[in-house]
């Protein structure tokens, strides 16, 4: 049973002209034990929290974080562009629509993001559907840094691997540090991607991100460590330098796959093993040329060694156990169906995606 109170206010709730879209209001439903609840005890309502601002602060860190994007893809863009059209004699209007499209391609990403919240908000997508099934607050993210990846990643290597180099040292102020330092904006980049989209502050989706991003970041500063070496002119070897770059644009690489994760409700054995790769194309080879640094040249054991051979161990042990876990729930699911969804309807779902009823099962 509901208190008289919670009735009232549901009611007045959901009374809301026609058409429109319903609100994120909590219900909690219990058995008739708790019938009673005091009126301290209750919960705050969408409306609530827009009335106190916090709805309105979430949306201009939001759009701050937006605006974030957009100024670092032009920084990191401008910079590039300016080595290579300064430097070289390819057509400076390549560059420049490269950059362009890029910043197209994120401004339609943005709008296709906000239109799939207001949509989701609205109840337009059911989980039953095959499309509304994989949409989340991270829908399309993932595309986005893929059209960055693929934009960025011709520009690095036609810096390192010619001798635009050796003129940056000498005619350009800030030399190979400022190359350093465009080339490096891409974890800020991600940061503020994922500011951007992120709708609960506290929620687990933007914890799992988090932590992702902070993995990404690890990887991107063990992998830029021997790209130094080789800005240095310290690895000759060709298939060294080509290890070392290849490794650097995987570890640059995998923030697509997770952030495909994350649109998704469900973690699926899949996606686990394409995560896992991933970190093996990343880690495998560094630590191959670390390897051979210290044997071959009698270089000094990096830290960075231990930190490959540690997070494959940990790589493929969480592959293993999610995997494993994943099975067990499928089939615990497809045996006992009405135990997962008793008490909890389409209509309890809030726009995030999480259940907000209380079902209090008494036997």
């Amino acid at each position: 049973m509901i208190s008289q109170q919670h009735r009232a206010h549901r009611a007045s709730y959901n009374g809301s002209t026609p058409g429109s879209c319903p609100g994120s209001g909590l219900l909690l439903t219990a058995s008739s034990e708790d019938s009673e609840l005091p009126a301290s005890d209750s919960l705050m309502t969408s409306a609530e929290l827009t009335h106190s601002g916090a709805v309105p602060l979430a949306s201009r860190s939001r759009a701050l974080y937006k605006v974030l994007c957009f100024v670092l893809l032009a920084l990191q863009g401008a910079v590039l562009d300016f080595y290579l059209i300064a430097f070289t004699d390819l057509s400076w209007c390549s560059w420049i629509a490269t950059d362009l499209v890029v910043l197209s391609g994120w401004a339609i990403f943005f709008i296709k993001n906000a239109r799939n919240k207001r949509e989701r908000a609205c109840g337009f997508h059911q989980k039953s559907s095959a499309l509304g099934s994989g949409l989340g607050e991270f829908t399309y993210a993932y595309l986005a840094w893929l059209i960055y990846v693929i934009a960025c990643t011709p520009k690095v290597v036609l810096v390192v691997e010619t001798s635009i180099l050796e003129l940056l040292t000498l005619k350009v102020p800030c030399g190979v540090t400022g190359f350093k330092g465009a080339v490096l904006l891409s974890a800020p980049l991600l940061f503020c991607l994922i500011g951007a989209v992120t709708e609960d502050s506290t929620g687990a989706t933007r914890h799992r991100a988090h932590a992702s991003f902070l993995s990404t970041c690890l990887d991107l500063l063990d992998s830029f460590m021997l790209v130094e070496l080789l800005l240095r002119n310290e690895l000759p070897v060709p298939p060294l330098r080509y290890t070392v770059l290849c490794a650097f644009f995987l570890a640059l690489f995998a923030p697509v796959i997770w952030l495909h994760e994350l649109t998704a409700f469900e973690l699926s054995c899949r996606s686990l093993c394409a995560r896992f790769c991933t970190g093996l194309l990343v880690n495998a080879p560094v630590l191959t040329v670390r390897c051979f640094q210290v044997y071959a040249h009698g270089e000094p054991v990096s830290v960075f060694l231990f930190k490959n051979v540690f997070m494959l161990t940990c790589r493929a042990l969480e592959v293993m156990e999610q995997c494993v876990m994943a099975r067990g729930v499928r089939k615990l699911a497809a045996s006992n169906p009405a135990h997962f969804s008793h008490g909890v309807s389409e209509n309890d779902m809030c726009p995030h995606g999480y259940v907000n009823t209380l079902a209090v099962n008494q036997s």
